[in-house]
């Protein structure tokens, strides 16, 4: 785990020097404390800067930028490879017998790169953004920017109006170049209001564009940039196994051996590693499998919630703590916490990521931190790929629902009223919007976190004309013409089209394969990735090595959703490590107490005043009397708008701190 920053100039030399790429550098210093390093090329049009945290190989050879014997080749990387040892063996045996290093991933992927070119991303295991100069043809030389399969590491370019590329492992690092600026996109924002994110490849900042999970840049020595889907992981019919293909028996004792293969590749390390664990199911297998494969106690780390002991998950990790004789650490934050630690969250999202679970990730990161642990592993992706979150089950019935009754639109009217409260669990029930959807011949599923849509979006923003822009992207395949538009549809459909002949209940395909091209990559893995380095510490998703992902893709939907149970296949591993209670007890999920939050008196008046000082609203953008009446109501009742107004909070004061530059947020 690291960051890097580097700029390319195809034509002419760089416009910038040693002293402006240390000062990008010097932003991302918290995702590498342990190194610093910087290389020119030879023609002064290409600069690369890496900031190191020192996880495997911690020697001084190890560092980055590096460049093979001959200096033709130069990579920085962010992540890690695990199977980076039999990869330097297959090199080995082709005659790669001098290396620099003793066992550093980022000389494999060099020397990889060298025997293999750019498929050498489909034999790396791991989790990476890579950024690979190549200068062996000095008259057109090559730029290859790429992220891993999954996306749970971060990517970004942008192209100046000079014509010179400037990319890196956070946004913040590209602004300090001086011709990148802090321009909101509005198109970006429609999105965001919908998927409490930027969908890739847009940014919140207009002309910053963030390289999708599984795809590859390549920059040519003119300056012109394609891009390349590397790798992707759709559903089809042919695919999927049959339950007589694979009984079921079989599929647990495969799946077990891969997830077992899959934290046991996650281990590897040269400093001290524990697990974030919850209390939930992903997390507790992860310390049960982990516990099978060391010869020391687990480090384990739990975060609550002061006076919030309904949103406490303590009792459940502690019993999994003292199972298997962890060293567990806990820490309890409050309201306090909250309000002190938002301009910091705010910094290290770069773009706003509206997720309450940033602000326990960020203070359980700290924990980890202050324990002299490097590095953590997570449970994400478990629930998105095996349907384990409660709602998955609601929409699967829904469309069935829609299916075997789309004549009679009294008992789906009926339906929808009753089943869109279990969904939603918040006024007020759009259940026009579900039925507007399935009349329309819309998807009905656009991801695990909507937000502003339908009649609430309409009144947020009286003039929904304001969002559009003229878009131009400067890598040729990266932006879709289908996805220049702020309707939000256009993205899921854009995924979907993608899909051939599923199984006959398509929907539970679907499911996953949204998740994985928007909320995981973008959402989930994002707050992962930016709370834990603020701390600089390194995250790590077992349940989202690709083997693991593809096994899941072809597995039967009575594997994953059996007798109303979500992630049943993963349950019944499970059980032969953790006890029952713990296994098949109501999912909590892992989330702030917003509810309770926004009754707090100085939240409410910073929220208040955020609102009333916002551009967004002042120009027009965003209703002030409706976002006004939503936290009154809140503040008093309790309402269940805690996540819509907590949805544009976020993009406030995102934007007074990165494009006002003035956040005032006084507690």
């Amino acid at each position: 785990m690291c960051g890097f920053v580097g700029c390319y100039s195809a034509n002419s030399e760089l416009s910038i020097g040693y002293r402006n790429i240390e000062l990008m550098s010097d932003t991302i210093a918290h995702r590498g404390p342990d190194g610093y390093g910087v290389w020119l090329s030879p023609e002064n049009n290409c600069i690369l800067s890496h900031r190191r945290l020192a996880i495997v190989d911690l020697s001084t050879a190890a560092l980055q930028p590096m460049s093979n014997f001959d200096q033709s080749i130069t990579v920085v990387f962010n992540g890690e490879i695990y199977n980076h040892r039999d990869l330097r063996q297959q090199l080995i045996s082709k005659g790669y017998t001098q290396w620099k290093t003793d066992h550093s991933d980022t000389e494999v992927i060099l020397h990889g790169y060298q025997q293999w070119g750019i498929e050498v991303l489909q034999k790396l295991i791991g989790m990476f953004s890579i950024a690979i100069y190549d200068r062996r043809n000095i008259r057109e030389p090559v730029l290859h920017l790429a992220r891993d399969r999954v996306g749970i590491k971060p990517l970004y370019v942008n192209r100046t109006q000079r014509g010179e590329w400037v990319f890196g492992s956070e946004i913040k690092a590209l602004l300090k170049h001086p011709d990148v600026f802090t321009t909101m996109s509005t198109m970006a924002l429609s999105h965001y209001l919908t998927f409490i994110v930027a969908p890739a490849p847009y940014t919140m900042f207009k002309d910053i564009w963030k390289i999708p999970a599984g795809h590859r840049v390549e920059i040519s020595g003119e300056g012109d940039a394609r891009s390349f889907m590397w790798w992707d992981c759709k559903p089809s019919k042919i695919l999927t196994f049959s339950e007589h293909e694979l009984p079921f028996d079989d599929a647990k004792v495969q799946l077990e051996s891969r997830l077992q293969q899959s934290i046991e590749r996650r281990m590897v390390s040269d400093v001290p590693f524990g697990v974030l664990l919850s209390g939930g199911v992903d997390s507790s297998l992860n310390v049960a499998l982990m516990s099978r494969l060391m010869n020391r106690p687990v480090t384990t780390f739990s975060v609550g919630y002061q006076g919030q002991e309904s949103n406490n998950e303590f009792q459940y990790a502690r019993q999994v703590a003292d199972l298997y004789h962890t060293n567990h650490h806990e820490i309890l934050i409050d309201e306090k916490d909250l309000l002190q630690s938002i301009p910091d969250i705010i910094y290290h999202q770069d773009e706003p990521i509206a997720d309450n679970v940033c602000i326990p990730l960020y203070h359980l990161a700290r924990l980890v931190k202050q324990k002299d642990t490097k590095v953590v592993q997570v449970g994400e992706g478990a629930d998105e790929n095996f349907l384990g979150y409660w709602w998955c089950q609601n929409f699967i019935q829904m469309n069935d629902c829609f299916k075997k009754n789309h004549r009679s639109k009294t008992y789906i009217k009926k339906y929808l009223t009753s089943l869109v409260r279990k969904i939603l669990n918040r006024p007020p029930c759009p259940d026009e919007k579900f039925l507007q959807r399935y009349r329309s011949g819309q998807e009905l599923f656009w991801g695990g976190a909507e937000c502003w849509t339908g009649l609430m979006r309409d009144e947020l923003i009286p003039d929904s004309g304001i969002l559009n822009e003229q878009i131009k992207c400067p890598i040729q395949g990266l932006l879709p013409d289908v996805l220049m538009d702020t309707d939000s549809h256009a993205i899921i459909s854009y995924y979907t089209s993608q899909l051939g002949l599923l199984d006959g209940s398509e929907l539970f395909q679907k499911i996953p394969y949204i998740e994985m091209k928007n909320r995981l990559p973008e959402h989930l893995l994002m707050r992962v990735d930016k709370m834990t380095m603020a701390h600089s510490i390194e995250a790590r998703v077992p349940f989202l090595d690709h083997d693991v992902v593809e096994f899941a893709m072809r597995l039967p939907l009575s594997y994953k959703i059996n007798d109303n149970i979500g992630k049943f296949i993963i349950k019944k591993i499970a059980e032969s490590y953790l006890p029952k209670h713990l296994i098949y007890r109501k999912k909590q999920g892992f989330g702030a107490p917003m509810e309770a939050w926004f009754k707090n008196d100085k939240f409410i008046k910073l929220c208040h005043h955020a609102i009333m000082t916002s551009k967004l609203v002042n120009e027009g953008l965003f209703s002030r009397e409706y976002l006004l009446k939503l936290l009154k109501h809140q503040s008093a009742f309790g309402g269940g708008y805690s996540f819509h107004l907590w949805t544009v909070m976020n993009v406030i004061l995102w934007q007074q701190f990165w494009v006002d530059k003035n956040l005032d947020w006084t507690i």
